[in-house]
């Protein structure tokens, strides 16, 4: 399944190399020198070695060689990601040239649609809708387009996504990328939401939705 989405990234981007001054941090992977990382091929280097030489500390141009592998690891990972800040994605993509951006927007496009269609997600690090509005996000994304999308998808594995992203807002969960938390959290306060859930017969995510969906982002 992976394959179907990065291989257009590994096209739009194989002609980026290693930058020329890659170095491995000690403390992040000792157990590797520049040399092992250079000699291991782009589609087996793994998370921890992406890690060890900062990957999202490389200037665009190395960034984008590994960029591909970045997105393919990140979708057989299972648990939390927290050696990676995405977060330094915003802002970056804009300035690439018009085909590798749009590479970046089919991929968001591509992912969107996929968690969809599957509850529970099997997308590794993006099988769950907080994840994937702030990797939209940071892919300089129009999260409300994401979102209306999202509601254009009348099926039952939407539903429980949706159920989930309400329980996840109103319980207190660890807030969206502040930059979309409001859009978000006004998107989920519309009637349609509720519909969705109530159709579903999704009932304790219903509930909540009716009890909260008026007030602000946690009810405890």
């Amino acid at each position: 399944m992976t394959a179907g989405i990065v291989e257009p990234l590994y096209e739009r981007f194989a002609r980026y190399r290693p930058p020329p001054g890659l170095v491995v941090c000690d403390q992040c992977g000792p157990e590797w020198s520049t040399d092992d990382i250079r000699s291991t091929p782009l589609r087996s280097l793994s998370l921890l070695q992406l890690e060890a030489i900062h990957v999202m500390s490389l200037d665009d141009d190395g960034f984008r060689h590994f960029f591909p592998r970045l997105i393919e690891a990140l979708l057989s990972e299972k648990s939390p990601v927290f050696a990676f800040d995405l977060s330094r994605l915003r802002g970056r993509v804009p300035s690439w040239p018009e085909p590798e951006a749009q590479a970046v927007a089919d991929l968001v496009d591509d992912l969107w649609p996929r968690l969809l269609g599957r509850y529970p997600g099997e997308l590794g690090y993006f099988s769950d809708s907080p994840t994937l509005i702030d990797f939209t996000y940071w892919c300089d994304q129009p999260v409300p387009t994401a979102l209306a999308r999202w509601q254009a998808t009348d099926t039952v594995t939407a539903a429980h996504h949706l159920a989930d992203l309400v329980e996840w807002a109103f319980t207190g969960g660890e807030p969206i990328e502040p930059a979309v938390r409001q859009p978000v959290l006004d998107w989920l306060r519309r009637p349609v939401v509720g519909e969705r859930l109530h159709a579903a017969k999704l009932a304790t995510a219903h509930e909540l939705w009716t009890v909260c969906a008026g007030g602000g982002l946690s009810c405890r």
